[in-house]
């Protein structure tokens, strides 16, 4: 019985440093991926020197290897360059179309638009909806189809029509694929995150204090002082001013606080001048992309963790806080409730007022000893063999059905 072979179609580099939770979704399905299972990533690079365009290498997530070949160049972390990454991606895979088609049963999209250059290929499609359909359109979405959104509508109809099945990490969005396209069916389905605790777990000896103190010279924070720790792009669907405007309230108030600001994107510039300007800025640190092993030891030193989020999905980053006993204040947005109790192991805000956010961080900072247990206790049950069992039983089944052609019958 042959594997089954599965090509992952998205601008990811998950070796690199990249800020974003579908990379880092990407390593958790390919690392707990079963030994009858075997992954490629058509991609991008970060680095070039190490994993140059046009050529296949050998990666790994964990122990598991995969084959990666990178169709274009990120990006400078905080910046946007002419064509969106989307636009530059799809003609990348287009150019190297002879070297991505072939070796794979299962085509595997984490957005649209890819999808469309391999409508005529008739082996099986999933995808992933990383997001409820309907916020493309809203104002704080950071996407740039919301000035076009019949136009990504008509994209997303043709990829939907062509697959054999999707995921959502939205029950709202699942929702809202089954209404537009009633033909889809059981085809899509939730799927919610995970936390790997292999990396995300609490601080191991000698413990949480003597992790503070290594690190608070590091980061030019005191010890002894709370932390308060976001991690994400920095973005409009991030919010990070939101969060800052918070800070600097609670600061006002007397909070002995320092905010740890894990990121990039195109709002650092800004948020440094909201920082000056509010000043806070002896307060507040802005320590740019981070590797994911740097990330879990902030998270483990942190008192608090903070997503200010104008939308979501079901965030990694707030798990991955969770899984190493760190509570979390957040807004309401998402599938944050299924993870977050205000006054068991967080704060969840009902509003996106700058007021409302700084009463729940004072909340929070003031209970957050006490809930170190329950942070923990409520992502048990979300580790990655378990949620993600029926994706790859699914893998297989398309794997399995998939039609053998010139193109998959080729390895890479």
């Amino acid at each position: 019985m042959k594997p089954g072979r599965v090509r992952i179609f998205y601008p990811a580099d998950p070796s690199g440093v990249v800020a974003g939770g579908i990379d880092t979704f990407i390593r958790g399905i390919v690392k707990w991926a079963p030994p009858a299972l075997e992954f490629s990533l058509v991609g991008m690079t970060t680095d070039p020197a190490a994993r140059p365009v046009g050529r296949w290498s050998t990666c790994h997530a964990g122990t598991k290897p995969y084959s990666f070949y990178p169709v274009v160049v990120a990006a400078a972390p905080g910046t946007r360059g002419r064509l969106p990454l989307s636009m530059r991606y799809a003609f990348g895979a287009w150019r190297h179309g002879r070297a991505v088609r072939s070796g794979f049963d299962v085509f595997d999209f984490h957005r649209p638009e890819p999808s469309l250059l391999y409508l005529a290929d008739q082996r099986p499609k999933n995808a992933y909806f990383h997001q409820d359909p309907k916020t493309i359109s809203t104002t704080a979405s950071d996407n740039l189809w919301r000035r076009l959104p019949a136009g990504y509508e008509r994209i997303e109809a043709r990829a939907v029509e062509a697959l054999s099945s999707a995921w959502c990490v939205r029950e709202s969005g699942v929702q809202t694929l089954r209404s537009r396209y009633p033909a889809l069916g059981e085809r899509i389905r939730f799927l919610p995150t995970w936390v790997d605790a292999e990396v995300f777990h609490p601080a191991p000896p000698p413990g949480r204090e003597a992790l503070r103190e290594a690190l608070g010279p590091e980061l030019g924070a005191d010890p002894k002082c709370r932390w308060i720790v976001f991690v994400g792009r920095l973005d409009t669907q991030k919010n990070p001013s939101l969060l800052l405007e918070a800070f600097a309230r609670i600061r006002r108030g007397g909070a002995d606080a320092t905010l740890l600001l894990v990121g990039d994107g195109v709002l650092r510039k800004d948020l440094q001048r909201q920082a000056q300007d509010g000043g806070i800025a002896d307060r507040v640190r802005l320590l740019g992309l981070q590797p994911q092993a740097r990330i879990a030891r902030l998270l483990q030193a942190a008192d608090l963790f903070a997503l200010s989020s104008a939308y979501e999905g079901m965030p990694m980053a707030l798990l991955e806080a969770l899984g190493c006993g760190t509570p979390a204040i957040s807004t309401d947005v998402g599938e944050v409730q299924r993870v977050v109790q205000t006054g068991v192991n967080g704060v969840v805000v009902g509003s996106h007022a700058a007021e409302d956010f700084a009463a729940g961080l004072n909340l929070a900072l003031q209970s957050a000893a006490g809930w170190r247990q329950a942070a923990l206790q409520a992502v048990a049950s979300y580790q990655p063999a378990q949620v993600l069992a029926p994706v790859y039983a699914r893998y297989a089944e398309l794997a399995a059905a998939a039609p053998r052609t010139p193109d998959s019958g080729d390895r890479a």
